[in-house]
């Protein structure tokens, strides 16, 4: 469902070195030579300036998206903070068609959300016109096999970040265009752009029938991903969480509170500690490079979910900290009563009762 940036350098750097010594595509045997080297130290692969570009990318992803928020010492963070920006600069200098160097860069250094928000419209056009120009002068095979897929994808992240960030700024149909531009462009969603398209659609108050439409125009990246089962009793228990937060928002939206609670069952008991996360709905940064990597049907894919709908859960009359249909999730009785159970069960052991890794 998301980007693995480790993988895509060693790619990108297999794939150079093959080309430079002109060594077959179909070499299966000089791939995995270069791939363990590539695991060993791949220094000897970054020959390039675009090829240390590329592996500063995936050193800084690893520190910004999954080490940064979670280090509890706040000087510590922006230290590494502070040196992952250092490393975008050196990025974007050796080659400043990295894409993804100059927009990661302008997340970390951007005053506001509105700010970035605005950079990536005024660059998309660009973005989109450098990839025709890349792609239209693939030469020989080594280019024409980069241009099928790891050209493309920093223009599919350049779109998702827009769709992502439109919607934290609440410009929903900006957010809904750039999501559906990356779907024509990549009907298989490597981004995951199709989850900010629910959202946003929530928020603009489609209807259920809208959403379960959008779902069938794009069933490629959703089939995909679906667990296969022999029989099942209720396909709709294999929704993805985003899927069930807009349908179950449909649903409260309408005061049809019988289809939101079968909704919200349904995401009660999708994962070990759903409710905890339902509960709590904790807020998690936004990835910088991409959306984070979560396993699908797991509590992080859940609270990954929650946190990019806040949007929608702050709908209703209440408070943005208090909101109705936020309030309405973390109290209902499907929800309170499994805390409940778990907090018994473990009084009954004589164990202290722990939310999950939240």
């Amino acid at each position: 469902m998301a980007f693995d940036p480790i993988q895509e350098d060693c790619h990108r750097l297999v794939l150079e070195a093959l080309r430079r010594d002109n060594i077959p595509l179909t070499d299966g045997t000089a791939v995995e030579r270069l791939m363990e080297q590539f695991t060993r130290n791949p220094a000897p692969l970054i020959v390039h300036d675009r090829d240390r570009a590329g592996h500063l990318i995936a050193k800084v992803v690893e520190a910004v998206d999954y080490r940064i928020p979670f280090i509890p010492d706040d000087t510590q963070a922006e230290q590494e903070e502070g040196a992952a920006e250092n490393m975008l600069r050196e990025a974007a200098a050796l080659d400043p068609t990295n894409w993804d160097a100059q927009r990661m860069l302008t997340a970390l250094t951007a005053n506001s959300n509105e700010e970035y928000v605005q950079y990536l419209v005024s660059k998309r056009d660009e973005v989109e016109h450098d990839l025709a120009l890349k792609i239209a002068s693939a030469q020989d095979p080594y280019e024409r096999e980069a241009a099928g897929d790891l050209m493309r994808r920093p223009y599919l992240r350049w779109l998702a970040a827009l769709a992502s960030r439109a919607l934290i700024s609440g410009r929903y149909r900006m957010s809904l265009e750039a999501a559906n531009r990356s779907l024509d462009f990549a009907p298989n969603d490597p981004a995951g752009v199709r989850h900010t398209a629910m959202l946003a659609m929530a928020k603009l108050e489609y209807p259920a029938e809208e959403l379960k439409r959008f779902r069938s125009a794009h069933s490629v990246p959703y089939l995909a991903n679906t667990p296969l089962r022999r029989r099942p009793k209720d396909p709709e228990r294999d929704l993805d969480p985003w899927t069930l937060i807009a349908l179950m928002s449909a649903a409260w939206r309408e005061l049809d509170y019988e289809g939101a609670e079968h909704y919200l069952r349904i995401l009660a008991r999708s994962c070990p500690h759903a409710a905890e996360a339902l509960y709590f709905q904790t807020e998690f940064p936004d990835g910088v490079y991409a959306r984070v990597n979560v396993s699908v049907g797991s509590t992080d894919e859940l609270v990954l979910a929650l946190s990019e709908a806040t949007p929608v859960l702050q709908e209703g009359l209440g408070a943005p900290d208090n909101a109705s249909f936020a309030a309405w999730v973390a109290t209902n009785d499907i929800v309170r009563s499994q805390i409940d159970e778990r907090i018994l069960r473990a009084a009954e052991q004589g164990l202290p009762f722990k939310g999950g890794d939240l």
